[in-house]
């Protein structure tokens, strides 16, 4: 009876959603003539096929505008989102379950450093990307105040308030926070350091192992910049947040002696959370002087990826580390200072106001040392590793942000040097940008302020706060920092993976991944002299993972083949297996079910369940299992439960005792039938969308897709008990250009270009992304206006 009720519930809300959609909001409108309040002329917007917005103004600021009010007619609500967890103020706008996260948010410093950055962005004047930002927020609120709202507000019973340059600042936060993977890995790097020893540490990759791939640099002569001075509980609070986290990427661009045109051919694709709507926003500027086809982010002006018709410009998780957490010793005399050798440092206090909706305001307080504020408060792991404050030292809070200058600054660049100028503006988060222009140039650099530690620290374990030697001593110049221009390789990538020592002799601690992706890319590229867009496209699909078989063929040898003859189709199946992911094939949804025991019968004991599962969720598990799994000696394999010793065949056996009982139970005894395409789902999830029957509303589910731990074409899951594999993030766009003709390029989003329910671009991208196809991405005037299946004409009030 109450399936039945709430099957009728469900039934009832999807009928009235869809009488509010016809009757309110239906498909929304992709023409007509709109007054505009301060366009100066007339401004027309054209629509592709897919939603694309192709904006042609005569002049900066309408161009701007436009852009704003287009951006919010279609990724409103997702702009709210990300507004409201870089300001701390998800609470007030949807109930007391987030209240943990705006305290973790103002803990961190993100709405305070939003704060600054604006007032440092205000006081430059009116600079022109300044200009370009306000003119993009008199857009957004132009919307805000007379357009059409989005359901999601009628649902939440909440109008939204007008949009402010301190929001934007906000989102840049957002964005920033994402990119930060201390917070993630430091506490268990360290409980594992105190609790279990070097031993133990050594047979996983806290720091890059040598059989791990760097990305080599290339420092030029005559390129110049100016010189710029655990438990899985915080993970589990970190997945109620309603927007995705940027999780990494692969990008590479290969110059014109490996290119069948003999110009750079140009390649990006996003890591990003899956979510619905997804990450980027695409629209094409035109007015005079500027030419721009750019990737946003909602409440963003300019494009975080995106090309001109002379140069592109991508981006990759730099995944450096840049932050640092300092365990204080508190004076004896003053439990509100702390102590530097014996010098007192006072701990500074503040207040801050939560509002809640459909409660009191919360007042909370938030306490600061010289290093940081203290997170114990908000952050359980940290709070039951010591009882001492630990502070975080985070470079992104330590400045503020000229990242709208350096994005306006990338988009109107004329030059490669402009491209490296702008990219020196960025100190935090890392990332790597990529760049390709028509003139031949191909470059990468690592774009963060680094700071230079003292030796005695370990960048993942909790430092001597109290240590004068362990201070932080100052920041390398970026010209130092790692990059390539123009390499006699013919090519630049990066993804995720550890550069190479600089010229200035460091090997620059961080998050990296193993760099399998970097090697399978490079070993590609370098196999030919005749690349072009078409063949490109294998490269950015494959699903292939070498050191998975490296894995697979150890983990069989340590077996002894007779006790699981009955098995030994299965078995015979994943010795042959070559590493790829194709839906038909048994061998992956062996091999990721035995990974799992195998690492959880090995660490569990150690850990406990909550810590395993928190190092599942590390880039050190993706990192260290090849490591992990060859190291015959490693601490882990004893079972310290046991009296007796158990060694890492005994570990390997069982758990493949128990993933083929799982199995058989799962898919049944044949194990032909255990096709990786029933371990596979793939959703893409709206933040409404976790408040059934919503999820059948706004949730956007695909067929299943070829998931993968490490491939080029990253689809990524977590390993679980259940063997059932969520993809939860993936390449949120994947573009490619061939400078031979900008205007051919193409990409692909993994939905849509709209956030809005009733729009037919909601997820009209969804199977060509899921199928491995592309849609151009159109720059040709003559193209857009007669293949144009709509135009929306803005006028200037008079």
């Amino acid at each position: 009876m109450k399936k039945l009720v709430s099957l009728i519930g469900a039934l009832f809300l999807i009928l009235v959603l869809g009488i509010l959609g016809f009757v309110f909001w239906q498909s929304p409108s992709y023409k007509g003539e709109l007054k505009l309040s301060g366009l100066k002329e007339e401004v027309e917007i054209y629509f592709d096929k897919f939603g694309i917005p192709h904006i042609y103004a005569e002049n900066e600021s309408d161009a701007y505008r436009a852009l704003g009010y287009i951006h919010a007619k279609e990724r409103l609500f997702q702009l709210e989102m990300m507004r409201r967890v870089g300001s701390g103020t998800l609470s007030e706008f949807l109930g007391p379950d987030f209240i943990e996260i705006d305290q973790f948010f103002h803990t961190l410093g993100i709405p305070k450093h939003a704060k600054e950055s604006n007032a440092a962005f205000m006081a430059q004047g009116e600079t022109p990307w300044k200009k370009a930002a306000d003119a993009y927020v008199s857009g957004v609120n132009e919307f805000i105040q007379n357009g059409k709202l989005p359901v999601e507000y009628l649902l939440l019973g909440e109008k939204p308030r007008l949009y402010s340059l301190e929001d934007m600042h906000s989102i840049l936060g957002y964005m920033s926070f994402t990119f930060a993977m201390g917070l993630k890995t430091d506490p268990l790097v360290t409980k594992m350091s105190r609790e279990l020893g070097p031993d133990y540490l050594a047979s996983i990759s806290v720091q890059t192992l040598p059989e791990h791939h760097v990305i080599p640099n290339h420092y030029p002569d005559s390129l110049n910049t100016e010189n710029l001075l655990v438990t899985s509980e915080l993970s589990a609070l970190l997945e109620k947040l309603p927007v995705p986290l940027l999780e990494g990427s692969n990008s590479w661009v290969i110059s014109g002696s490996r290119t069948q045109s003999g110009q750079v051919l140009f390649n990006n694709d996003t890591h990003i959370g899956f979510a619905s709507p997804s990450v980027w926003f695409e629209a094409h500027l035109e007015y005079p002087g500027f030419s721009f086809y750019g990737n946003h982010l909602a409440g963003i002006p300019f494009g975080l990826v995106g090309h001109s018709r002379h140069h592109s410009v991508g981006l990759t998780m730099f995944e450096n580390d840049d932050q640092d957490f300092f365990e204080e010793k508190l004076n004896p005399s003053n439990p509100n200072e702390i102590l530097i050798g014996e010098q007192p440092f006072p701990i500074k206090s503040r207040k801050e106001t939560l509002k809640v909706k459909g409660k009191d305001p919360i007042e909370f307080e938030i306490r600061e040392t010289v290093h940081g504020p203290i997170m114990n408060p908000v952050v359980k792991e940290i709070a039951t590793l010591t009882s001492n404050p630990i502070s975080s030292w985070w470079v992104f809070v330590l400045e503020p942000s000229r990242a709208m200058e350096a994005l306006y600054q990338i988009n109107h660049a004329e030059s490669m040097q402009q491209v490296a100028d702008a990219a020196a503006l960025i100190h935090a988060p890392g990332l790597n940008i990529m760049y390709g222009d028509k003139w031949g140039n191909i470059a990468w650099w690592a774009a963060a302020k680094l700071p230079i530690r003292a030796e005695k620290v370990h960048s993942k374990i909790f430092a001597d706060g109290s240590d004068p030697e362990s201070q932080p001593k100052g920041w390398y110049p970026f010209t130092e920092n790692p990059q390539s221009i123009n390499p006699p390789s013919g090519f630049v990538a990066s993804a995720n993976n550890q550069p190479d020592t600089t010229r200035n002799g460091i090997f620059f601690p961080g998050y990296y991944y193993p760099g399998e992706r970097w090697n399978r890319i490079a070993k590609t590229i370098t196999s030919r002299e005749d690349w072009d867009l078409e063949s490109i496209k294998s490269l950015q699909l494959e699903t292939v993972n070498e050191v998975s078989v490296e894995n697979a063929k150890l983990m069989l040898s340590q077996i002894d083949r007779r006790q699981f003859d009955e098995h030994s189709q299965i078995l015979d199946e994943l010795a042959l297996w070559e590493g790829n992911h194709k839906l038909n094939l048994s061998a992956p949804t062996l091999y990721y079910k035995w990974l799992y025991h195998i690492l959880r019968l090995a660490m569990e004991d150690e850990l406990g369940k909550d810590g395993f599962e928190a190092y599942l969720q590390t880039f050190m598990m993706i990192r260290s299992t090849h490591h992990f799994l060859k190291h015959e000696e490693n601490k882990w394999w004893d079972n310290r439960s046991t009296d007796i010793f158990e060694s890492r065949s005994e570990i390997i056996s069982e758990a493949l005792a128990i993933s083929l009982e799982e199995l058989s139970t799962q898919f049944g005894e044949n194990s032909r039938e255990w096709d990786w395409e029933k371990a596979v789902t793939i959703e893409h999830p709206h933040p409404l969308g976790a408040k059934k029957p919503l999820d059948k509303i706004f949730n956007i589910k695909t067929e299943a897709v070829e998931a993968n731990e490490e491939a080029v074409n990253k689809l990524a899951f977590k390993l679980n008990s259940e063997g059932i594999y969520k993809v939860t993030s993936g390449p949120a766009m994947r573009i490619i250009l061939d400078f031979a003709d900008v205007e051919g390029s193409v990409s692909v989003l993994p939905t849509g270009n709209s956030g809005n329910r009733f729009s037919k671009h909601y997820a009209d991208q969804k199977e060509l992304y899921a199928k491995g196809k592309y849609r151009p991405q159109l720059m040709n005037e003559k193209t857009i206006k007669e293949k144009s299946l709509s135009k929306i004409l803005l006028l200037p009030h008079e």
